[in-house]
């Protein structure tokens, strides 16, 4: 246990997001300059396996929680609340260890000025803070015995806790009455924490604590947040790709009723007006002329992104892949441009006054922006306070972009809070995406029916870049480590070759919901499938046939074996019903889905999704079925229908009205499986939506006997019928 004087103020920059155990990828970069492959293939393989853990270490209780009068606890979360449930998993480790009743623990958001701040993604908030946040609630628990032994004039040994209570023979008194007794405060030694053989709420199903508030509406999100004398800006952007400004004319929006001021930057102009409606009026009225490369369309950018283009990084080479170029077996897979979509459009309320900022946020990464406003309005990070509030979606899209540096400007140009949102059509054109993918996979099979040799090449565009240094970029050569997660081969095959084809966009990408992992899985389990057809094998005893009885190929073969059974995959099944099945590891997490298709008036549909997961340690069951019901309706989403197309050098999809997403009407029956695998726990948000795609695609070859090798598969399948 780490105790401090003085709150870390650093946060956790683009430099360390993608820390390893600690180390960070950033402190090995240099060494890359020596044996360039064999380095890469080496942090490869410790990438692939890597845990990220927390970014913070300031863990003074005092900064965590809270004791009110009443006796309820406040814990001040670190990670921000969007939908996964976060908050309810915290405060069933934080009862687990502070001995009270879980109703007696309430959650808030940490801000910069009160608590520590921490970047929300990549599936590791139980992960990374399971035994932190006990360590802290222990801690805390501890020095409250400590300050009654020295207000009974007892030895801690003989002071007991039980629901919010502090007792020795007779004496007892409440943790707040306690406290209302302590000046000054003793922290106690790092604490021994309870054993989950006596856990009382971990393990358990949780009602999701939050839920009370979204119900009545409260005004939780941060597009609800409202200031004394605020004000409302909007921002012109170019639609497209790389626009830079050649001309613009302003004095039409300079007169709309109800303008304040008008900022005009290098690449955007900025309204500030007393109402919202005011200021998109203005911004509306504006004439910009724009400068860009017109003739960029879908068809260049997946020209651009095929293998064999762009930088070549091998990543995975075990054995002697060229045993796979005689009679080998090839498949050919594409993945399109993929939007975030979230409900919620990027949202922050900038309040600047005497060179420093407050901003209240719907943000995943609250570190980043801290950084991007310090550098862009050289203002000290300890100037920059950061609020966060409740997520109506992040899915990645909320980690680094924002509007952050235009809402902080025109704050700055008026004096006053400004409220500024993403128009829809901006977080479509003027956001990032997931990027399009191209993979060839070649395979050989052994005369035992086993795979002898596997290839698997991946060309794409950067997730991570953003989120490292820019000399990490010509070192690694590709974005292995997000956009390439997910790629290697992790069957027992004596011979597998991995290489990622890198190339750049001309528009901004980034992290997307299961990074990588999604179109990875959907090009290797598709291809495990056609294996196991030309092995005239059942598609799950191959899969479990490739199998060892290693840690993590251990628990996939675990899980293989209870979906088979939950599904009764191997029983017999109706005609006008395909079956498909796949499987990923993902953050130490296995997912795996059985799907069901029919084909009703010449579309797919899905009808019955069995997921089964393996998170590790559980802590609310019910908890993690929300999770892998929403990574299912999302992944089904993106399988049958999601598509970013380019026309004009830029995005053609500008709101829902052409860009579908999955409806009420798709939604499938949904059975989700637990399986409490390991010791730890591990991520659960990201790891389900993996196996839908390639499962999916397999049930529609189980029931039709068409292949279909590209998202989104309603559109594939109407192509293999022309």
């Amino acid at each position: 246990m780490e105790n401090t004087d003085k709150k870390n103020k650093k946060g956790f920059s683009r430099r360390n997001f993608l820390a390893i155990s600690g180390s960070g990828l950033t402190g090995v970069l240099a060494l890359l300059y020596f044996g360039r492959q064999p380095i890469r293939r080496k942090i490869s393989d410790i990438v692939s396996e890597m845990e990220i853990g927390a970014d913070v270490s300031d863990l003074d209780p005092k900064l965590w929680f809270e004791l009110n009068a009443d006796n309820t606890i406040t814990l001040k979360s670190p990670k921000v609340e969007m939908g996964q449930g976060i908050f309810t998993g915290f405060a069933m480790l934080a009862a687990e260890e502070l001995d009270i009743q879980l109703d007696k623990i309430k959650v808030v958001h940490a801000n910069s000025k009160n608590g520590v701040l921490s970047n929300t993604g990549v599936s590791n908030s139980t992960s990374s803070f399971y035994v932190i946040i006990r360590e802290v609630a222990a801690t805390l628990r501890e020095t409250l015995k400590l300050q009654a032994s020295k207000l009974w004039d007892i030895p801690v040994s003989s002071i007991s806790t039980k629901d919010g209570m502090l007792i020795s023979a007779d004496k007892k008194i409440s943790y707040a009455d306690l406290a209302k007794q302590i000046s000054k405060w003793e922290i106690a030694q790092k604490p021994i924490l309870r054993s989950s053989n006596n856990f009382k709420y971990v393990g358990k199903e949780a009602k999701r604590i939050d839920l009370p508030d979204k119900i009545l509406g409260k005004p939780i999100y941060g597009i609800d947040v409202t200031l004394p004398d605020m004000v409302y800006g909007a921002v012109l952007y170019s639609p497209y790709f790389n626009g830079k400004l050649k001309s613009v004319d302003t004095s039409n929006a300079k007169n709309t009723k109800g303008v304040l001021k008008i900022v005009e930057e290098n690449t955007w102009i900025g309204v500030v007006a007393t109402t919202r409606f005011a200021a998109e009026t203005a911004v509306e009225r504006i004439k910009a002329d724009w400068d860009f490369a017109p003739n960029i369309n879908t068809k260049d950018i997946e020209k651009l992104i095929t293998v064999g283009n762009g930088n070549e990084v091998n990543i995975q080479n075990d054995g002697d892949t060229n045993k796979v170029s005689n009679q080998a077996i090839i498949g050919e897979f594409r993945t399109p441009i993929g939007f975030h979509a979230c409900l919620e459009p990027s949202i922050v309320v900038a309040d600047y006054q005497d060179n420093k900022v407050t901003l209240y946020t719907s943000f995943q990464n609250p570190a980043y922006i801290q950084t991007v406003v310090s550098e862009a309005l050289d203002i000290e990070k300890e100037n920059i306070d950061i609020i966060p509030a409740y997520l109506g979606g992040g899915f990645g899209r909320k980690s680094f972009k924002s509007n952050v540096v235009e809402a902080v400007k025109l704050s700055k140009a008026v004096g006053k809070p400004v409220h500024l949102l993403y128009t829809r059509q901006q977080e479509f054109q003027n956001g990032y995406v997931r990027p399009n993918t191209h993979h060839v996979l070649k395979g050989k099979l052994g005369k035992d029916g086993k795979i002898l040799a596997f290839e698997h090449d991946i060309a794409t565009g950067p997730m991570a870049f953003k989120a490292l240094p820019a000399i990490a970029e010509p070192i690694l050569g590709a974005d292995f480590v997000v956009a390439g997660h997910g790629s290697r081969c992790a069957y027992q095959i004596p011979n597998i070759k991995t290489t990622v084809w890198h190339n750049n966009l001309p528009f901004e990408t980034s992290m997307w919901r299961g990074v990588g992992m999604f179109a990875n899985t959907f090009a290797i389990e598709s291809f495990m499938d056609e294996l196991a057809y030309k092995a005239n094998e059942n598609p799950l005893k191959f899969r479990i046939d490739h199998c060892d009885d290693t840690v993590q190929l251990g628990r996939r073969k675990k899980i293989l074996e209870i979906i088979a059974e939950k599904s009764g995959w191997h029983l017999s099944k109706p005609t006008d019903i395909g079956r498909g099945l796949a499987i990923c590891d993902d953050r130490k997490t296995i997912s795996a889905a059985v799907v069901e298709v029919k084909i009703i008036d010449g579309l797919i549909k899905v009808t019955k999704v069995i997921q089964a997961i393996d998170p590790g340690k559980i802590i609310n069951p019910d908890g993690i079925r929300q999770q892998v019901e929403g990574a299912t309706m999302m992944a089904i989403s993106a399988s049958l229908y999601e598509q970013g197309t380019i026309e004009n050098g830029q995005f053609e999809q500008t709101n829902f009205h052409n860009y579908q997403v999955v409806r009420l009407s798709d939604a499938p029956e949904i059975e989700v499986i637990l399986h409490e695998g390991a010791d730890m726990p591990s991520g659960v948000g990201e790891p389900p939506i993996a196996p839908i795609a390639p499962a999916i695609a397999n049930a529609v070859f189980n029931l039709t006997g068409k292949r279909l090798r590209s998202l989104p598969l309603q559109l594939a399948f109407q192509e293999s019928k022309s």
